[in-house]
């Protein structure tokens, strides 16, 4: 089984990499722009976070919200990824009330496939200034929230396409183990 992730520039990616390797699962780093191809044979696709915003264009994405759109196989958002799902799924990306920046306790709304087994309630690491906002139109099940965030996990209607704002991957996410081998398990079948 393999899943790429993407390279978005941000500080964790090789973590999401290393954290794949530790469950069992073959991974590697790719850039935007050979997106296509990644996916190509992939079971499933992780896009990891970044210094970016989505409001400054998706023009550095590349292929990947042609992909978000189209794609037959589960995709995991990480932070500025999860940004970039939310906006494609109609959601409204703004800059939030307060930024997140170290511990942040979630609170899990629906633990639909992506959250079980982490609990109704548990700390995760954030690292983010923009956050998704709900509009009226958007096309995505709010998964989790934090005090400051209403939108700390997602899901696209219909698919399986998720989002998480915060950051699974590093230790200061004692869950994130939990959730990663939930996608795994997720592309799996």
């Amino acid at each position: 089984m393999e899943i790429p992730v993407i390279f978005l520039g941000g500080q964790y990616n090789h973590l999401i990499v290393r954290a794949l390797k530790e469950i069992g699962v073959s991974s590697r780093l790719v850039l935007p722009q050979a997106a296509m191809d990644a996916v190509k044979g992939a079971n499933g696709l992780i896009m990891g976070g970044g210094p970016y915003s989505v409001n400054d264009g998706l023009a550095r994405f590349g292929a990947l919200p042609e992909i978000v759109e189209s794609a037959g196989f589960p995709i995991l958002g990480i932070c500025l990824s999860h940004q970039l799902i939310g906006k494609i799924l109609g959601g409204e990306v703004v800059k939030g009330r307060r930024p997140e920046y170290g511990r942040t306790v979630i609170r899990v709304i629906d633990e639909d496939d992506i959250l079980a087994g982490v609990g109704s309630e548990f700390v995760a690491w954030a690292s983010h200034n923009d956050e998704v906002v709900r509009t009226g139109r958007e096309r995505f099940t709010v998964l989790a929230e934090s005090e400051f965030c209403g939108v700390e996990a997602l899901r696209a209607e219909g698919r399986e396409v998720y989002g998480v704002q915060f950051h699974p991957e590093v230790a200061e996410t004692p869950v994130g183990k939990q959730i990663l081998k939930n996608f795994a398990g997720i592309c799996k079948s």
